[in-house]
């Protein structure tokens, strides 16, 4: 007994072992995870505790495994680009299950590298290139790599910054994004000269993630000599040198300049030169012969062109002109007149015109000589007035101008010159002569300030208003002006000392006695009233808007039907302004409407219409305004400021019932089961009325086959039928009605004859339920037959109601002794009666006499259905079958008649159908017994050493296991068992007939 229950347990259980638990199984792992970082876990419960439990069976030199504790961890840092990107390692403890722990190397995007040239990413790459090199030239390649382009990934290059110096702000270089070649764009040309010497651009390559990485290159711009040299004119491009200058003098220096840098310039006449020298590095000018005019061989005038040339041999030319001034001997004048503050003179200002003034003296000591007057300076308009005769000195007033100490300068000055005529410069005597101004009283009051045009005052103006300021003056020195109004002004006042115009009574553009403009004489005198001027001002009175329009009535209550025609005129309006001018009396009409009545009111100047769109009650914002508008007319002149008056005109609109009610569809069809109770949904018609208030309607049927009786009524309210009376789907399988819709209260006073109506045609399709039971006609056959027939001998007339021939079904169950009959059925007709074999008496056991027999046959309708809805019935078939002889056999039995009877065949089948949970709770507690079981075997043969293999690391000589790999299936030992199976649906049948068996 205690061999068989090994043997058992060693069949049952060849594989049971602990199994090796992976903590994280698969793992992925980033590219650049630093090494030693701890991946998973392997965990054997039975070898948890020893020093060497766990190992991997395939070496890798990239992973180990704690032997200890199991934990994996990693030795280097993998590259995604170049290592292996999956690595399958075999756990093992020792037993007989490995596990295959799987580690996915994940891809980590890498930013650029630019140490490909360490200078650039160090930044201190430096490129020279001269100032003058060509656009789009090729000056340096920016390097960089990107381990993630195998998967790709795609380099752009761009400049981030770009600074110049010691200039800022050049913009000059470019970096082509796709090859990296930085050359000169010429945004800004490079000019050494003007500062731009060297360039620090940071470049960067970026990747397609964004990631990138940075240098700097440095371009130094080397200056190139392509500058002209400038040289800086002198005045006028001349010099004036006097001929008494000594020979070896510098007259004169001439200086150009180059910007470029480091340039020496030298210079040197263009002509060759007698009477000057040229320093050809200072550029100074030197006298190397006298410039004596006495010597009629010496011109006055020398034209000198210099080059100035730079080391790059560029040149410019300058010419100026040299002009030789003569020298006389000085003039003899009057001391009075030369000397100190010179002469002083008092005039009156009503000096007649030519009058002498003053007479200037001077004599010329060199004999021959002629001398002239000259004026050099003077102050302003003192030449106007005072006339200098050239040649005598005389002094005298001028005919024009006349000279008026109000009006003119109270002082004059002359600086006059003396010189020998026909010099080129002026001689040695000069002098001031000073004329003083005296006031003569002469002058009559002048005004000022008279308005040119006409004063536009505005009516409404208070008392007090000042209009205008006249001012005069008098330019006798302290005499006052006065002023006054010729005539008298009851409209207007003026200040008798300020000249000051001012309102001085109430002024009304439309009083009708009040002008509308006024002529103002007045009259400006002085003190004495010696002198006297007049003049006069215009003025006008302008219409102020200060009358607001004023209309025949400020409110409007209007009531309409909803459907009152479009362009339908509602109101005129009738306003007028009682301003005295245009635009103050011009009115205009604005109508101001909100959003809702945007489109449905006009307002054509005056008139106020329906349109464009039509008045429209059914609307739930109009309902919430209470079903009126409320429309505000602003009436407005085109005055300034713009006065206004608000009209107000309320629209009361009134319902009109014009839209019949509308259905999602025309027709309707409904579903339902015959066996559904009274009172059941049929299905729902969903009308709408667009009339207000809305959806305000009531549903009838109108007609229809209804059934008798009816078997539908519909609520008036939902527009839901229900049914009303039991349904047969065998006696009527669908039913048509009309539903009739009415809408009401759409109007403001109720009006039966204009109640809208629709219609819906509603088809309802009886659905068939399985209530019929199968009918044989008749119920019972009887017949006679000879023991040798071989066809059908008798057909069943059987039919259901509520399911087709086909899907009746027909089978003997009761009197068949034997299976001597069977049933015949070629097509979808009801089958016909057959027999197996013949009855003969040599054939058939016990037909040697006539024989009665009573088969009972079930037909069962819904083939290949639910059996749970199938119904079924029986017929009695009562067959006489007699021997097939040539002579009537004899017998000594009595014939009995047969009796018929009828039978009821009663089937139950049983159905097992748990619950989902005992399932569960079945294979748990199998589970557990085997566990249990196991537990058992193990503690009774766990020292028994042919049963180690059934129990690892129980034999206490057992060190290892021999491994199982797959080169060694068929070591493996299979597990075959038995199943039992049980019918979990016992089916009984019922035989009533008696004698009768299956």
């Amino acid at each position: 007994m205690d061999i068989a229950m090994i043997l058992l347990i060693c069949a049952v259980f060849p594989y049971i072992a602990a199994e090796i638990q992976i903590l994280i199984n698969p793992v992925n792992l980033p590219e650049n995870m630093l090494p030693g970082t701890q991946l998973s876990r392997a965990y054997d419960k039975d070898v948890a505790g020893r020093a060497d439990a766990y190992h991997f069976l395939n070496k890798t030199k990239d992973f180990i495994i704690d032997a200890s504790s199991g934990v994996i961890t990693s030795t280097k840092i993998f590259n995604y680009e170049t290592d292996p990107r999956r690595f399958l390692l075999i756990v093992d403890t020792g037993g007989l299950v490995r596990h295959v722990l799987t580690i996915n190397i994940i891809d980590v995007p890498e930013p650029p590298d630019c140490t490909a040239d360490p200078q650039f990413s160090s930044g201190t790459v430096t490129l020279e290139i001269d100032e003058d090199s060509p656009l789009f030239q090729p000056i340096y390649r920016v390097t960089a790599t990107d381990e993630d382009s195998s998967n790709g990934d795609r380099l752009m290059y761009s400049i981030e910054s770009q600074l110049s110096g010691p200039k800022k702000g050049a913009n000059s270089f470019g970096v082509d994004s796709i090859s990296g070649i930085v050359s000169l764009r010429g945004n800004n040309p490079l000019d050494f000269d003007a500062g731009y010497h060297v360039f620090q651009l940071a470049l960067r390559a970026t990747d397609t993630t964004g990631l990138f990485c940075q240098g700097t290159l440095i371009i130094k711009i080397r200056n190139i000599n392509d500058e002209k040299p400038q040289f800086e004119p002198f005045l006028l491009n001349t010099i004036n040198v006097t001929e008494k200058k000594p020979v070896g003098e510098i007259i004169a220096r001439v200086k150009a300049t180059d910007r470029d840098e480091d340039s020496s310039i030298t210079y040197s006449f263009r002509t060759q030169q007698e009477m000057f020298g040229l320093d050809p590095f200072r550029g100074t000018i030197t006298l190397l012969q006298p410039l004596n005019l006495d010597n009629p061989n010496n011109p006055k005038t020398y034209a000198l062109e210099i080059e100035a040339r730079d080391n790059g041999n560029n040149t410019s030319t300058y010419m100026f002109t040299v002009f030789v001034e003569n020298v006389d001997d000085p003039i003899i004048c009057d001391p009075s007149f030369s000397t100190a503050a010179g002469v002083s003179l008092s005039v009156p200002e009503n000096v007649p015109p030519s009058a002498f003034i003053y007479i200037i003296l001077a004599q010329d000591p060199d004999p021959g000589q002629e001398i002239e007057f000259l004026v050099l300076n003077s102050s302003v308009n003192a030449t106007d007035y005072f006339a200098l005769d050239s040649y005598n000195g005389v002094i005298s007033k001028t005919t024009e101008p006349v000279l008026d100490y109000e009006k003119n300068p109270k002082h004059f000055q002359i600086v006059v010159a003396v010189r020998n005529r026909g010099g080129v410069s002026p001689g040695s005597c000069a002098g001031t002569i000073t004329i003083h101004i005296r006031n003569v009283n002469d002058e009559s009051p002048i005004l000022t300030y008279i308005p040119d045009a006409p004063i536009n005052i505005y009516e409404n103006l208070p008392v007090g208003t000042k209009l205008v300021k006249l001012t005069a003056t008098d330019r006798d020195i302290g005499d006052l002006v006065h002023y006054e109004f010729i005539g008298t002004q009851k409209e207007f006042s003026v200040n008798e000392d300020s000249g000051e115009i001012k309102i001085a009574y109430p002024l009304d553009y439309e009083d009708t006695a009040t002008p509308h403009s006024w002529v103002l004489y007045f009259r400006a005198y002085d003190n004495g009233r010696v002198h006297s001027t007049t003049g006069t001002l215009t003025v006008i009175l302008q219409d102020v808007n200060d009358n607001t329009p004023q209309c025949t009535k400020d409110i409007y209550i209007i009531e309409l039907p909803e459907n009152i025609p479009v362009e339908t005129l509602l109101v005129s309006l009738t306003c007028t302004d009682e301003d005295g001018t245009v635009p103050n009396n011009k009115i205009s009409y604005h109508l101001i409407i909100d959003t809702f009545a945007n489109e449905t009111f006009t307002l054509m100047n005056n008139e106020l219409k329906i349109g464009p769109a039509h008045l429209d009650y059914d609307n739930a914002i109009f309902a919430g305004m209470h079903f009126k508008y409320t429309l505000f007319v602003k009436v407005s002149d085109e005055g300034s400021p713009i006065l206004s008056t608000i009209i107000t005109i309320i629209i009361r609109v009134s319902r009109i019932n014009e839209l019949n009610p509308i259905g999602t569809t025309s027709a309707f069809t409904f579903n339902i089961l015959e066996n559904s109770p009274v009172d059941t949904l049929v299905g729902k018609i969903i009308f709408t009325d667009a009339d207000w208030p809305f959806n305000n309607i009531k549903y009838f049927i109108a007609g229809g086959n209804l059934g008798s009786p009816s078997k539908f009524y519909i609520e008036p309210d939902t527009g839901m039928i229900k049914l009303l009376d039991l349904l047969d789907r065998e006696i009527e399988a669908k039913y048509r009605i009309v539903v009739r819709i009415t809408d009401l209260d759409n109007d403001v006073l109720p009006d039966p004859l204009r109640q809208r109506t629709g219609t819906a045609q509603v088809t309802v399709n009886v659905l068939n339920i399985n209530d019929e039971s199968p009918v044989c006609n008749p119920p019972h056959l009887e017949t006679q037959i000879y023991s040798s027939i071989k066809i059908p001998f008798i057909q069943l007339n059987c039919s259901d109601k509520d399911s087709p021939q086909e899907q009746l079904s027909y089978s003997i169950v009761g009197g068949n002794t034997n299976n001597q009959f069977t049933l015949w059925r070629p097509g979808v007709d009801p089958p016909s009666l057959t027999t197996t074999q013949n009855f003969q008496h040599d054939a058939f056991q016990g037909i040697q006499e006539p024989q009665t027999f009573q088969l009972l046959i079930e037909v069962t309708d819904e083939l290949g259905g639910n059996k749970a809805s199938q119904l079924s019935a029986t017929t009695t078939v009562i067959v006489h079958v007699f021997p097939w002889t040539t002579t009537q056999p004899t017998s000594s039995t009595k014939t009995t008649a047969t009796t018929i009877t009828t039978s009821v065949l009663m089937k139950i089948s049983y159905y097992w159908n748990p619950d989902s949970w005992i399932p569960a709770v079945l294979t748990l507690t199998g589970v557990l017994f085997l566990l249990c079981f196991y537990a058992i075997a193990w503690c009774l043969f766990k020292d028994a050493p042919f049963c180690s293999r059934f129990f690892p690391h129980c034999h206490k000589h057992q060190q290892s296991l021999p491994t199982l790999t797959t080169n060694e299936p068929e070591q493996v030992p299979r597990m075959h068992g038995n199943f039992l199976t049980s019918d979990p649906k016992p089916k009984t049948k019922s035989n009533f007939l008696p004698g009768n068996h299956q």
